[in-house]
Order: C-alpha cells, then structure tokens, then sequence
C-alpha cells in the first residue's frame, strides 16, 4: 500500500485538531480509517508526522538506475526482466534480480507488455465502397476533376473542395442514403461480392 504524503498527513493531523472523527477525515482523503487511527496515535507520541527511522534492507537501486531500467525496458517491450536485469549493475557492481527489475517496472507504471495475439482475417473484404458518403466523395471527386482550371496547389484545392462540396444538391445526398435498404439487399443476395451499385 502506497504510503501518505507528508502534505495529506498534515491535513490529516489539521482536520483531526479541528474536531474531525478518524472515519470522516479518512473518507475525505479517501484512505483507510487505520490509517488515520495509526497517524493520530503517532503524532500524539512523538509529536510528528514523519516517518520514524526503520531498519530496512537499503535500495540495492537509485533514481539513476531506476531511469535506466525503465529505457532498457521501453526499448525492447516483449524482453523479459532476466534480460533486463542481466544487462543492468546496480550498487557496489552487483547484479539485480528479476524480481527488483519488476518491482521497480511496476513502481514506474510499466507492467508487463505481452504480444498481441488475434485471429488472422484471411478472407478478403468484399463491397468496400457500400457506404453512402463513399458515393458522396465519388461524386465531389468526379466535380473536381471537371473543375476548370484544375487546382495546382492545396489552397485551389481545398477552395474547390469547398465550392463543389456546398454545390452539392441535398436530395443526391437523400437519394443515397435511401437506396442504402437496396444495396444491403443486394449485398446480400451477391454473397458480398459485386453489386450493381
């Protein structure tokens, strides 16, 4: 369980002094009631709200090589953290484990990235073009292309994508949108091979 920051453990302590209950103050900064039990009788100890000094193992790792290991793991995503702690040498030119390569990974964020894998689609894709806005733009194509003088730079075409576009009469648009109950049909019956739309 992620620790409490000093900022959250000192507003914890304030609202406490302000007459807060243990269970209103953790649901207001969201953490376990416990928690907030264990700050309180820890401040009225020691007067503090600071982590009291420990006895732990020291980070066979620093920031430095913290960094290291997520760009060797950001370069190669599928390689396994044996690779990973293979290639990298952390204090006094020890080796790091597996373990603490993974550990570190999933501090950063960086969990494990696996191949994807899917189903292969070997069948083709038949009536691509069924979409009625695939005719619109056939159409807009078909009036740019007989645009005289053809556009010779982006800023002609884009002009004439906008006149052709807005010159489109409304009831073309309607007429494709309605046909699409025919061309479903037709679809169908073909097997989703060639229509005649």
């Amino acid at each position: 369980m992620p620790q409490m920051s000093q900022v959250l453990r000192e507003r914890a302590i304030g609202m406490l002094t302000a007459g807060m209950s243990t269970r209103a103050v953790a649901r207001e900064l969201n953490v376990h009631f416990s928690s907030i039990s264990r700050l309180q009788r820890r401040f009225r100890e020691y007067g503090s709200t600071s982590n009291r000094p420990h006895n732990r193992r020291p980070r066979v790792t620093t920031p430095a090589l913290e960094l290291h290991i997520q760009h060797l793991h950001l370069q190669g995503r599928l390689k396994p953290a044996t690779r990973t702690a293979a290639a990298t040498i952390g204090l006094h030119n020890q080796r790091i484990s597996a373990q603490t390569v993974r550990n570190r990974l999933r501090e950063a964020h960086l969990d494990a990235c696996h191949p994807h894998r899917g189903l292969d689609l070997t069948a083709s894709a038949y009536s691509l073009d069924m979409s009625p806005i695939e005719h619109v733009w056939d159409a807009l194509d078909r009036r740019i292309r007989q645009h005289v003088p053809v556009p010779v730079n982006i800023q002609q075409l884009r002009t004439s994508i906008e006149e052709k576009w807005t010159n489109i009469p409304q009831a073309t648009i309607n007429n494709l949108i309605n046909s699409m109950r025919g061309r479903c049909v037709a679809l169908r019956e073909a097997n989703g091979g060639h229509t005649r739309y």
